[in-house]
């Protein structure tokens, strides 16, 4: 029999909020026109690349000027160092530029260090380098974004102190000095331009693409309530890579407002929320499809988190569905799969107001209610692969231009090093490699016609910068078109290859010289990226895959059940493992491969519930019941948990209200995770983590 509930006001208000509210959500759903790019001819132009552009010339003129003033004997790091400082936003270049401070100054002290221990031994102080440089490289993939930069920036800050000045260690200090000073003026030169030119794009890009995000994360929950099945799979994986970026980009627009560091806490939680609202609307799915399409408790639930989750406020919805929930328990006619739906409905109405809290605290810049850190997967291996190829590299080429005896052959291995160990940390490690053939010829080309052509014509500064702009436009149009190695390789080479000085020299030999050793150092990053340690797609698949086993193994074990939420851990898994099977044909035998990933996943997040469920509904149920349950659960034995589950809804009966509701909670957590384990038990019993025999031997 089911329950019909006598007063139905709470039904139809939740439907009417619904109606007004999605009305409104339908209109601020329509994504307004904005311009992304535009077409001069056959070139792709996308906006904001001349504005780009502009700052970036603006702020070369300034830091040439200042270097040239100053007579620093490295000005033309000036150059170069701006450069590389290049990105697509605001953000970007001022949080690339913190990082490259950091990481002047540590690899300035190691420099010195290095320096005067092995001053007159060229062999042990490359091999020493190799080893430290392959140690920061391994660290910056683990950070990831430009706290990875920061590192790679400490590694060849050593080269261009120490390894360019092998011949000559008594230079080595002053070299420091030089190399510290350009950078702090490039740096402080790149912020005040950046602060005149501010427009905090990072930032309210950031705001737009959580708010769309949001809306689609809505859609998705109105598709699954409708079609009474969870998403697919695939889809959840495309959201997730769509969402896991933002993780980066929150970082980015952190130092473009005073206030960023609040707002970039609303952003994390918002983003978080993303995840679980995810795996929130998968767990409706499960339980809708599980569920009887007549079950006036569940249509009713449904209700009111249709209107919760388009409401501004979805806190408010809280007591209405616990208070549904204890009516529907006292009327006795509550099954286990409805409980499962409600507390599900629950969740994600408590998901929705982290979001909106999150997104309202990114917008006005106040601390949102929770302050959380996004977990992302490490891939410890590939760290040390990494620090395995730029040490490799750096030692073969080092040992080369040791033994060639030739003095430019420095350049070579500095060249080398800084491109080998950027390209290391990239998705796509060859890209780099790619980019320095590919650029190489137009990177030589560019100096021979300012070398031979226009400088020997400009006699003073103001036409010499306006010739450089060009190149700065280059650089700008090739990073916003999405080509970002190759835009930083030719920008930081072309200037390199020019050296921009006080008294401009042409010296033929010296300009041959220097581009044979750019062609030998462009083929040496290209077959390094190639040829030491390349990057295996199947054993990265392969490293997500076992890290998604080892997860749900220390899920059961109970381990770390205080460090969550860890949603974004498993959908940074899932987003990685679809990345590296880019350019494959998608066939039936892959999508079964990734939905098995996303339920293992899913069960691990639904075991770890479980587990403080049952911690929260420790003091409110029989310790017999308490005992078996915390017997059971590592065993994954589906009937034990089903019994389990319905035994702590049936111990809910006659309880106070709070009471009541933290044992609904635990049999519903318990009932999720005996639901997924049977939806993949041939995979868990190969892998060996259903044990039914121990289960018998528990069972009392």
């Amino acid at each position: 029999m089911r329950l019909r509930l006598k007063p139905r006001s709470l039904g139809q208000v939740a439907r009417a909020e619904e109606m007004k509210v999605s009305t409104a959500f339908v209109q601020e759903s329509r994504p307004a026109r904005e311009h992304s790019s535009y077409h001069l001819g056959f070139v792709q132009w996308p906006a904001g690349t001349t504005a780009l552009a502009f700052e970036i010339w603006v702020a070369l003129a300034v830091s040439l000027y200042a270097a040239f003033a100053l007579e620093l004997n490295s000005a033309a790091s000036a150059g170069t160092g701006l450069l590389i400082l290049v990105g697509p936003t605001q953000g970007m270049v001022l949080s690339k530029a913190a990082y490259r401070i950091l990481g002047t100054l540590f690899g300035a002290v190691f420099a010195i260090i290095v320096t005067s221990l092995f001053s007159q031994d060229r062999t042990m102080l490359i091999a020493v380098f190799s080893v430290y440089m392959a140690c920061l490289v391994a660290i910056g993939t683990l950070l990831r974004d430009f706290r990875a930069y920061g590192c790679i920036l400490a590694g060849y800050t050593v080269a261009l102190i120490s390894i360019t000045d092998v011949d000559a260690p008594t230079a080595a200090f002053t070299a420091m000095l030089d190399r510290v000073a350009v950078i702090l003026l490039a740096v402080l030169v790149l912020a005040f331009v950046s602060a005149i030119f501010a427009t905090a794009q990072s930032a309210h890009s950031l705001q737009s693409k959580l708010r769309l995000a949001t809306k689609d994360i809505v859609a998705m929950a109105f598709a699954t309530l409708d079609q009474r099945l969870p998403p697919d799979p695939s889809q959840c994986v495309a959201m997730s890579a769509r969402l896991m970026p933002l993780r980066s980009e929150i970082s980015f627009a952190t130092p473009e407002l005073l206030d960023g560091w609040a707002r970039a806490k609303g952003a994390r939680s918002a983003l978080l929320g993303l995840f679980e609202a995810i795996s929130a609307i998968q767990a409706v799915g499960l339980g809708l499809r599980n569920t009887s399409a007549a079950s006036t408790i569940v249509e009713e639930a449904i209700s009111i988190m249709r209107a919760a989750i388009v409401a501004r406020r979805p806190e408010k919805w809280l007591a209405h569905i616990d208070a549904f929930t204890d009516r529907a328990m006292k009327g006795e006619a509550l099954s286990i799969d409805e409980a499962y739906v409600l507390d599900r409905c629950k969740f994600m109405i408590e998901v929705f107001r982290d979001i909106r809290d999150g997104l309202l605290s990114n917008r006005i810049g106040r601390l949102p209610r929770r302050s959380v850190r996004l977990a992302v997967h490490q891939d410890y291996i590939a760290a040390v692969l990494n620090g395995f190829r730029i040490g490799l590299a750096a030692g073969i080429v080092g040992l080369l231009a040791v033994l060639s005896g030739l003095p430019g052959a420095n350049l070579m291995i500095v060249g080398t090093i800084v491109f080998v160990a950027l390209g290391s940390v990239l998705h796509d490690p060859l890209a780099m490699g790619r980019a320095a053939l590919l650029m190489t010829p137009a990177v030589i080309i560019t100096g021979t016609i300012y070398d031979f052509l226009i400088f020997p014509n400009i006699s003073d500064y103001p036409l010499f910068i306006i010739s450089l702009s060009p190149v700065v436009t280059m650089t700008c149009w090739l990073i916003k078109t999405g080509k970002g190695p190759m835009g930083i390789f030719y920008g930081v080479q072309s200037i390199s290859l020019l050296s921009p000085a006080n008294v401009q020299t042409l010296d033929p030999t010296v300009f041959v010289d220097t581009a044979a050793f750019l062609v030998a150092g462009s083929i040496c990053i290209f077959f390094s990226l190639l040829l030491i340690v390349p990057v295996d797609p199947a054993l990265r698949r392969l490293r997500l895959a076992l890290a998604v086993g080892r997860d749900l193994r220390r899920a059961l074990a109970d381990e770390n059940r205080l460090d969550q939420p860890r949603a974004s851990l498993h959908y940074d898994r899932l987003s990685q493992f679809s990345s590296w099977r880019h350019g494959e044909p998608v066939t039936r035998a892959r999508l079964n491969v990734m939905r098995r990933l996303s339920d293992l996943g899913n069960l691990s997040l639904a075991v770890r519930r479980s587990w403080r469920a049952l911690d929260q509904a420790k003091a409110a149920v029989d310790p017999v019941i308490d005992a078996r349950a915390r017997q059971f659960l590592p065993t994954l034995s589906p009937v034990e948990l089903l019994d389990l589950s319905r035994a702590y809804l049936a111990a809910a009966a006659g309880l106070d209200r709070s009471k009541r509701l933290d044992l609904i909670h635990a049999a519903a957590a318990l009932y999720g995770t005996a639901v997924l384990t049977t939806s993949e038990m041939r995979l868990l019993r190969r892998l060996k983590l259903v044990r039914y025999q121990l289960a018998r031997e528990l069972k009392p």
